[in-house]
């Protein structure tokens, strides 16, 4: 085929330093002449591109979404702008190894809708940053093996474009916690694969202050679409069902540690309480009538991470 072959997407709502670590990684990827890269930024003056950059990358698609665009909002200009049959929504806090991409491509063209890939903490210092990838993460560490899934990392994997912007305008709010539209999407026929080759490094917050804001606000806004369409009784029932949540979490957890040989006790003893933020963040979704301020909070943490990670005991910075 003629074009790309696989879109990524890189919101960059602060400035282009945010992101630059991960633009590195992709223009080592093995398929880098494949590869089509769309940053989205606010604005020109906002995004800051240092002189001389379009000269050095003529093919990269700069996308300037607007002063208050949201972190959801500025993904989807970048999916709706992608002009591959794939797309892969990168966060500035993900960095993929040199031929993730390559693997995650060769499967999408056998025909999953999504394939994402396995993770490895970027995190190796603060005991609290380890836990927290392990409880968000766990369930895609320590495979040898792939298959198929039931879900796939909702960013950092890559799905076919048809398949998204065939949601229509609620692909606005599926970007906000992609596994909601990875429900949608399974009940329709679809089908994600888990492809172990493929391998990125992910950071969380190395304070507990730092990784509670996270899990919070990233709770609430997951929630918060869970229960969108949810009478008074479904959110009620979901409410008193909250320990088989935390439960279920708790023991995901438990198993990703097994696999990982994780026995650090100050990181087990982590898993406990920050289950119980996540969870009980989801539980306030359930009821938030705010809608936007949910949306906005969950951007608000997942944009610029290098603010939450300790630049000097385990900067965001490739560890391959």
């Amino acid at each position: 085929m003629t074009g790309p072959r696989l879109s990524v997407v890189l919101a960059a709502i602060d400035d282009y330093s945010v992101v630059e670590e991960v633009h590195r990684c992709l223009e080592a990827q093995t398929i880098r002449q494949s590869l089509e890269l769309v940053l989205v930024g606010r604005t020109e003056e906002r995004l800051a591109l240092p002189v001389g950059f379009g000269e050095s990358y003529p093919d990269i698609v700069v996308l300037h979404a607007g002063e208050h665009v949201l972190l959801h909002e500025a993904r989807e200009a970048g999916i709706r702008r992608a002009s591959a049959p794939y797309a892969l929504i990168l966060e500035d806090h993900c960095l993929p190894f040199p031929d993730c991409l390559e693997h995650l491509l060769s499967r999408l063209e056998e025909g999953w809708t999504a394939v994402g890939p396995a993770f490895v903490g970027g995190n190796t210092v603060a005991a609290v940053a380890i836990a927290a990838n392990i409880l968000t993460y766990g369930q895609w560490m320590g495979w040898s093996a792939g298959g198929v899934r039931t879900f796939v990392s909702g960013f950092n994997s890559a799905f076919s474009v048809e398949s998204l912007l065939a949601r229509g305008t609620q692909l606005t709010e599926d970007l906000v916690a992609p596994s909601t539209a990875q429900m949608a999407l399974a009940r329709e026929g679809h089908q994600f694969y888990f492809e172990p080759r493929a391998r990125m490094a992910h950071w969380e917050g190395s304070t507990y202050a730092g990784v509670r804001e996270i899990l919070t606000k990233n709770g609430r806004g997951l929630g918060m679409l869970r229960a969108r369409r949810w009478s008074v009784l479904q959110k009620s029932l979901a409410s008193v069902l909250t320990p088989l949540l935390f439960g279920h979490r708790v023991v995901r957890a438990s198993g990703a540690c097994r696999r990982l040989k994780e026995r650090s006790p100050q990181v087990l003893l982590y898993l406990v309480p920050l289950t119980l933020i996540w969870t009980l963040g989801e539980l306030a979704g359930y009821w938030c009538v705010d809608r936007r301020g949910a949306m906005a909070g969950v951007s608000d943490v997942e944009h610029n991470r290098w603010r939450f990670v300790d630049a000097g005991r385990e900067p965001i910075r490739r560890p391959f």
